[in-house]
């Protein structure tokens, strides 16, 4: 019975969430604004983007717009394949959980690698921490934080208001909207799963306690909050918002790969996440990603001209053959080209 209720709930939010072959929305859904502040950047030779400058309440009013976006693409046939692929995988993972998890942790203590999460509060007010983090395992806890994607999303709000970019100001923009709108989900799947962390499980692979009530959910938020990882979903976001709007640096995507893979190893290590944890969280950050990159950009394509074509059209060369007399008995072509 456990494992068709989790059967249905993976299966039904993957449904809603997943875009991993995302076309992009409808121009009804994801009108695009009709100002003259647009600015075009070239990707390569046959790829443009065109990028409007967003208005402060833009992400905010994306966001709220991106909880019926998101459920939308549960109607397209053409996602049904990925659907079922992170379905699946997600409860295979889950079934190995346990073992999993346990193997993580051995190879952590081989390694030597803490379990602990110690942060330094830089806030002044006890009930408004900001808290950072203060060795290398906490640190790779703190990769997939709400506060490093907000640190990221300062830059290029910095970045985009000091140079007037408006590609930087964007993705600012769709960073935000991002991890409102992940934030919104991911608490709403964790409210209905109520799995139990490692950390304080009290069954094998962890407990499910479905829709828990607010006291008791709250009482103990470790004992619930483990399905799915908020810490992955929100790195996918960050990740899919900016390859996609800056695709000329190959660099970008696998350097964040390898980040969220640390992350997703040290949540194992120190005993907040079970692996199974992990694809619908990356399905649900990958999606959302995408909506809001769709939404802001234009993918304005150059046909491709071959070369000798271009060669061409552009020269226009012209060919003469004339006679010619070099001395009294000899004579011969002259050959020219003009361009």
């Amino acid at each position: 019975m456990k494992l068709l209720k989790l059967s249905f709930l993976v299966f039904l939010v993957c449904s809603e969430t997943f875009s991993q072959q995302i076309n992009k929305p409808e121009s009804s859904q994801l009108s695009k604004p009709d100002r003259s502040d647009s600015t075009i950047y070239s990707i390569n030779d046959s790829t443009d983007y065109l990028y409007y400058r967003p208005h402060i309440i833009d992400p905010f009013k994306h966001a709220i717009s991106d909880l019926y976006l998101v459920p939308l693409e549960l109607t397209k046939k053409e996602n049904v394949p990925a659907i079922i692929a992170v379905t699946v995988s997600s409860l295979v993972i889950i079934h190995y959980d346990e073992k999993i998890t346990q193997s993580a942790r051995r190879f952590g203590r081989y390694i030597g690698l803490s379990t602990n999460g110690d942060v330094h509060n830089l806030s002044p007010f006890s009930n408004l921490p900001l808290n950072v983090p203060t060795t290398f395992s906490s640190g790779l806890y703190y990769i997939g934080d709400g506060m490093t994607e907000l640190a990221v999303d300062a830059g290029f709000l910095i970045y985009g208001s000091v140079y007037g970019d408006v590609r930087a100001l964007t993705t600012a923009s769709e960073l935000t909207e991002g991890i409102a709108t992940v934030g919104v989900f991911v608490q709403l799947l964790k409210h209905l799963s109520g799995r139990e962390s490692p950390s304080h499980q009290t069954a094998p692979g962890g407990r499910w306690r479905w829709l828990p009530s607010w006291k008791e959910y709250y009482s103990s938020v470790p004992a619930h909050d483990a399905f799915p990882s908020g810490h992955l979903a929100t790195a996918m976001m960050t990740t899919a918002i900016i390859s996609m709007n800056y695709p000329e640096y190959k660099f970008i995507k696998p350097v964040c790969y390898s980040l969220m893979g640390l992350c997703g190893y040290q949540m194992l290590n120190n005993g907040v996440h079970w692996m199974g944890d992990y694809p619908l969280a990356l399905a649900l950050g990958y999606s959302i990603g995408k909506i809001a990159v769709n939404r802001d950009r234009e993918i304005i394509n150059h046909p491709k001209i071959h070369s000798s074509a271009y060669f061409i059209n552009k020269f226009h060369p012209k060919v003469f053959l004339t006679p010619v007399n070099f001395y009294k008995d000899v004579s011969g072509m002259q050959f020219t080209m003009s361009f």
